[in-house]
């Protein structure tokens, strides 16, 4: 090989490898160029689905109302169809919790007496019956004692329906509450226990939402909470630490919504509409009372996931922060149901996110030759001719020499 051969076979790698690399280069911009955000997820050890946590920092990083504007690539080049899920907040319903039946006296043809103690501790704001199957309805009225001998009134006389057999009170710490049923036309209830069903709803793993600041306020008989957080997060849920006083039953507001405040409960609140904000604004009414003492107010947020098929060993970009983009239409949804499982759950960390800066400053300087993509495709253009024109004259040299 010649020296001059030596030479073009050298400048064709190098350009061949510089051309690669700047389309490497610009595959990648073009992939996260319209988005804000982005986040990598760790290798998987083998092929199937998982669900990706989204963590509340990148959920606060989705910038369209219904968080469509989510997407994953594997290697940087290949789009990856996920299922957006939220999950659903498992209900376990515990039963009943019973009260100790101090006395059920029927009377026919009077009046029946039904009493029970409260052994709870806690103040109590309503009881379920138990009640034979009847569709016969009563009047009742229910009074309560501390000592089973003096009787105060707690709620007049009202037409009692066994098919719904609970019975609202106003927050009462009585020891002992009793009923007086009138059969004095009809019948007694056959009437078998008395106490409170509960049910609990939780998430299986609730991410904490940080708050960077609360401030506190009072005015107009109204107590005013904000809540700063750091990025507009998206809050599901507000649990109350409340410290004073013994007693309470307050109505409060926040985003619109409507939720009571009560002692003897835990002031765990699920928002029936998710809110995405930096600010929260809480207020609570204490009519004629004095103000709450609140510890503090904690926010959270019911985990979403990402749900896709992940290949081992392969990497995967997801990206976010893109107001114009459309939900996305994947062949995914068709099988929903089928991927509403558990699944192994990759977690992204805070240090696998970054902003994708966005070169701001050269779009508004305008044209200029080095950053144009047209010049460079150009120049690319123009070498790769002019690496046709010396091989066309290298091999007619060639043939010559022949």
């Amino acid at each position: 090989m010649t020296n001059k051969n030596k030479k073009f076979s050298i400048f064709f790698i190098i350009l061949f490898l510089c051309s690669a690399s700047m389309t490497a280069q610009d595959l990648s911009t073009a992939v996260s160029k319209d988005f804000s955000w982005q986040a990598v997820t760790d290798k998987v050890q083998r092929s199937g689905f998982y669900n990706i946590l989204l963590d509340p920092k990148l959920m606060a990083c989705s910038e369209t109302a219904d968080y469509t504007d989510f997407r994953i690539y594997q290697d940087l080049k290949t789009e990856v169809p996920y299922l957006f899920k939220k999950e659903i907040l498992h209900t376990d319903i515990a039963g009943i919790r019973s009260f100790t039946v101090i006395e059920n006296k029927p009377v026919i043809h009077g009046t029946s007496s039904f009493i029970f103690s409260n052994e709870t501790g806690h103040p109590v704001d309503y009881v379920t019956l138990s009640v034979k199957n009847t569709w016969t309805s009563k009047f009742m009225n229910v009074t309560g004692s501390n000592d089973l001998k003096k009787w105060y009134g707690l709620v007049p006389e009202f037409s009692f329906d066994p098919s719904r057999p609970q019975i609202n009170l106003p927050l009462t710490d009585y020891k002992y509450i009793r009923l007086l049923i009138n059969d004095s036309l009809e019948a007694p209830l056959n009437i078998t226990g008395a106490g409170q069903y509960y049910n609990e709803q939780k998430s299986t793993s609730p991410l904490s939402v940080f708050c960077s600041g609360m401030t506190i306020s009072n005015a107009n008989k109204t107590t005013t909470i904000k809540l700063a957080f750091a990025h507009q997060y998206v809050i599901d849920n507000l649990s109350f630490n409340i410290t004073a006083p013994a007693l309470y039953k307050r109505q409060a507001w926040v985003n619109g919504e409507s939720f009571t405040l009560s002692s003897g409960q835990a002031n765990e609140i699920a928002l029936q509409q998710a809110v995405k904000t930096d600010t929260l604004v809480i207020r609570i009414d204490n009519q004629d009372n004095p103000p709450l003492k609140i510890q503090d107010v904690n926010a959270w947020q019911v985990p979403r996931y990402l749900t896709a098929y992940l290949e081992e060993g392969k990497s995967y970009l997801i990206l976010t922060g893109n107001p114009g983009l459309a939900a996305p239409n994947y062949d995914l949804s068709f099988f929903a149901d089928s991927l509403n499982r558990e699944l192994p759950r990759i977690v992204v960390a805070n240090e696998q996110m970054k902003h994708i800066n966005k070169p701001a400053s050269v779009a508004e300087k305008g044209f200029t030759l080095f950053t144009s993509k047209l010049w460079i495709w150009i120049a690319i253009i123009g070498i790769i001719a002019l690496l046709g024109f010396m091989a066309f004259r290298m091999l007619r040299d060639m043939q010559e020499k022949k």
